[in-house]
């Protein structure tokens, strides 16, 4: 700020005021505009050219799962070495499975490749890191859960009441899009981290109890 050389003493002090009351105001414009583009980021319906159609909703849910991965920190023994793959189940939604598998299709997260397996309600923890159970399997979830949580499972729903019974993430459709909810309690007891740049586009967070 360039310096007053004239005035009275009270004059500088009310431009400094100014000028400072200024410098708070475009932080916070700065930061409310960073967290609207984040936000848009994570919820709006991916771009289309002319009047193509948007893309179905299980493509936008298997963009969402895909992209929950980068925001994930699972304790280091439950995803073995540096290099072993990042195995994503997906129970009762084969159409979500196809999507992810063409979205993850040569795709990393840091230096884990990425596998899908389409699974069965009595192999659906085998091996896997993060596992999808969409409405075709809205039983599978209470019983799945406790074991998920003791393996490090990052379960990923899209149903009603999902956070309930231990869904860590759970797709809604609010307004024509795809938001989620996020219940805390259920990462740490599977003791996951969920980045907190996720849990401020979140649509709602569950704390712990």
């Amino acid at each position: 700020m360039q310096v007053v050389t004239f005035g009275t003493q009270s004059a500088v002090r009310s431009t400094c005021d100014a000028a400072r009351r200024f410098t708070h105001w475009q932080v916070a414009a700065w930061c409310c505009l960073g967290y609207l583009l984040v936000l848009a980021a994570w919820s709006a319906p991916s771009p289309h050219i002319g009047s193509a159609p948007p893309e179905p909703e299980q493509e936008v849910k298997a963009a969402f799962l895909y992209k929950f991965l980068g925001y994930v920190e699972w304790p280091a023994a439950a995803l073995g070495s540096e290099s072993a793959p990042i195995v994503i189940g997906v129970l009762g939604d084969d159409e979500v499975a196809d999507e992810l598998r063409g979205i993850v299709a040569n795709r990393r997260i840091g230096a884990h490749p990425l596998e899908v397996r389409r699974v069965t309600a009595s192999t659906a923890l085998d091996g896997v890191h993060a596992l999808f159970i969409g409405g075709g399997a809205t039983a599978a979830l209470a019983r799945l859960a406790p074991e998920a949580q003791q393996r490090s499972v990052l379960l990923v729903t899209d149903f009603d009441g999902a956070l309930e019974d231990g869904s860590v993430i759970n797709l809604v459709i609010v307004d024509n899009r795809v938001r989620f909810e996020v219940s805390l309690e259920a990462a740490e007891r599977s003791r996951l981290k969920l980045s907190s740049r996720m849990l401020a586009v979140a649509m709602w967070v569950r704390p712990p109890r």
